[in-house]
C-alpha cells in the first residue's frame, strides 16, 4: 500500500496479484488517510487475494486502448463537429491496429508510444503520424478526466512535420479569379475567404442573420459573425473589407436561401464540391499541391502578421485555440521594434 497526493487530497494506492486499486481518501491530512487506508487494508484481506470485491463504482478498470476510443467517440459527439469526429476516428485506426490498441491503458508508456512512432514513420510522413499522436494524447487525457488513469504519459510528437504555408498573393489571386475554370461560387467565396480568415466550414455555415452589411463592433464596413466552429473560441466577429461587403451585397441582392453559399437546392453546403472545385482550378493552373482552401484563411493569418498585428489580435479574429498557433504569423521587424519603443516613450512623456 502507498499514499500520494493529488491536489490537496490524499489517494491510496493498493496492489494484490497484480491488481492495482487507486482510490481517494477524501483527506487532506496524512494521519486521517492513513487510518482510512489501514481500513482498507482489512478489507483487502478478509476478501483474500482479489481486489475485486472491494472496489468502487467509479473505480479504474483495466481497460485497453480499442475499448477506451469507443467511450471516446460518444463523449466527443457532443463536443466537436462531425468532421472534426470522423478526424479523429481516421487517426486511431493505425492506433487500435497496433500493439497500443490491446495494451491496457497503464501500460501505455513513452517508450511504448515511441515504438508505435518508429514502426507507422516505415509506413507514412510526419504530419500522419503526429495526427495519430494528437488523438492519442488527448485520449489518454480523456482517460484521466475519466479516473480510468493516474496520469496520462508524455507523447512527443516528430519534428519536421509539413506546413501547408502557401499564401495567396493579390497577383495570383487575380490570375485565379480569371480562369475559366474558376466557376461564380469560387469567384466570390476565395477573396471572401482571404478577407476574413474564416475556416470553409465556418463559411458554408455562415447564414444572413449573422451577417451585418451595416457598421458594428467597431467594424466599419459591416461585420460577420461566427457562432460555432471547430473549438469554442471560434465564436468571433470579424470586421469586412471593402471588398467583401461588395461581394456579400451582390450575393444578398439574388439570394433567397438562409445561407450566404448555399447548396443549389437553398439549404447547407459540404465542404467536399468547394474543395473539388477549389483542386480542379489549382491544377489547371500549375499550382503546387500546398495550395488548397485552407491557404485562404493562411494567407489572411500571414497579411495580419505583416500589417504589424499582434499574435493576441491575429487569435480573436482567426479563432485559433491557442496564442501559439496565432504566433506562427508575428514576426517583429527592426521598424515595429522601434516603433514599440518610441509609443513608450510618448507614454512616459
Amino acid at each position: 500500500m502507498s499514499l500520494y497526493r493529488r491536489g490537496r487530497v490524499w489517494w491510496s494506492r493498493i496492489i494484490r496479484s497484480g491488481e492495482r486499486s487507486d482510490r481517494s481518501t477524501k483527506c487532506r491530512s496524512k494521519p486521517d488517510a492513513q487510518r482510512v487506508e489501514a481500513r482498507w487494508l482489512i478489507q483487502v484481506n478478509e476478501a483474500g487475494e482479489t481486489l475485486r470485491p472491494i472496489l468502487l463504482k467509479e473505480q479504474r478498470r483495466y481497460i485497453t486502448l480499442m475499448e477506451l476510443s469507443q467511450r471516446v467517440w460518444t463523449a466527443l459527439e457532443q463536443r466537436v463537429t462531425a468532421s472534426t469526429l470522423q478526424h479523429y476516428k481516421e487517426t486511431m485506426r493505425p492506433l487500435i491496429h497496433s500493439e497500443l490498441g490491446v495494451c491496457r491503458l497503464q501500460n501505455i508508456t513513452p517508450e511504448a508510444i515511441e515504438v508505435f512512432t518508429q514502426e507507422r514513420s516505415r509506413q507514412v510522413g510526419p504530419s500522419s503520424v503526429n495526427g495519430s499522436l494528437r488523438t492519442l494524447r488527448r485520449t489518454l487525457k480523456l482517460a484521466v478526466e475519466w479516473n480510468l488513469l493516474t496520469k496520462a504519459p508524455k507523447v512527443r510528437l516528430l519534428p519536421n512535420e509539413h506546413q501547408r504555408e502557401f499564401i495567396i498573393s493579390d497577383e495570383l489571386l487575380a490570375k485565379m479569379l480569371q480562369h475559366e475554370l474558376c466557376t461564380s461560387m469560387l469567384k466570390k467565396l476565395i477573396p471572401f475567404l482571404v478577407d476574413t480568415g474564416l475556416r470553409i466550414s465556418e463559411a458554408l455555415a455562415l447564414t444572413w442573420e449573422h451577417v451585418g452589411l451595416t457598421p458594428k463592433q467597431g467594424a466599419s464596413l459591416g461585420w460577420v459573425y461566427v457562432e460555432k466552429g471547430k473549438t469554442k473560441y471560434a465564436k468571433r466577429h470579424v470586421p469586412l473589407t471593402e471588398r467583401t461587403l461588395k461581394i456579400l451585397e451582390g450575393i444578398k441582392q439574388a439570394s433567397t436561401s438562409a445561407y450566404v453559399f448555399p447548396a443549389a437546392d437553398g439549404g447547407q453546403l459540404t465542404r467536399h464540391w468547394p474543395g473539388h472545385q477549389f483542386r480542379a482550378l489549382r491544377n489547371a493552373m500549375g499550382l503546387p499541391k500546398d495550395c488548397v482552401v485552407h491557404s485562404c484563411r493562411h494567407t489572411f493569418c500571414t497579411r495580419l502578421g505583416e500589417s504589424g498585428a499582434s499574435a493576441f489580435v491575429i487569435q480573436k479574429l482567426a479563432g485559433h485555440s491557442s496564442i501559439l498557433v496565432s504566433q506562427r504569423y508575428v514576426h517583429p521587424t527592426p521598424e515595429l521594434l522601434e516603433s514599440a519603443i518610441g509609443n513608450l516613450n510618448e507614454l512616459k512623456n
